[in-house]
This record gives C-alpha cells, structure tokens and sequence, in this order.
C-alpha cells in the first residue's frame, strides 16, 4: 500500500465530519474542496487494495482509520 498522505486541511475536515459538524452539501467551498479530495482519495486506495468488504459504508471513516493505523496515532 502506497502511504496515504494528508494535508492538515484535509484532516482538519475529516474530524469536522466525523464529529457531524459538517457535511458535503453545507460545507463551504473551501471545506467542499477537502472532503472531494478525501474522498478521491479513500476511492482511489479502496480500488488499490481491492478492500471493499472493509467498508463498513463510510468511507471517510476507512480511510481516517487506515491513516492512523499508518501514522500510530491512537485517539
């Protein structure tokens, strides 16, 4: 598996939409931005790993989930 590599914008919203503090149709533009790639992102890693039966329906989750297990962060 190729490192999964986050900006801190991009982490900034995935914990906003984690904790439902936003979602895709009312983040702003900007926020919007960082979720489409997140999600092109745990798209493009789900098809690498062929890793569909992991997901559990939310693929921001998976995705933050495989992150922290590669960068050791226990939250």
């Amino acid at each position: 598996m190729k490192k999964i590599e986050l900006s801190a914008d991009e982490i900034k919203v995935i914990k906003q939409q984690l904790n439902g503090e936003i979602e895709v149709w009312n983040a702003t533009d900007e926020q919007q931005k960082h979720l489409t790639s997140v999600i092109d992102k745990a798209e493009a890693l789900l098809d690498e790993l062929n890793a569909y039966d992991e997901l559990e329906g939310d693929m921001i989750l998976w995705l933050w989930n495989k992150y922290k297990d590669q960068e050791g962060i226990t939250e």
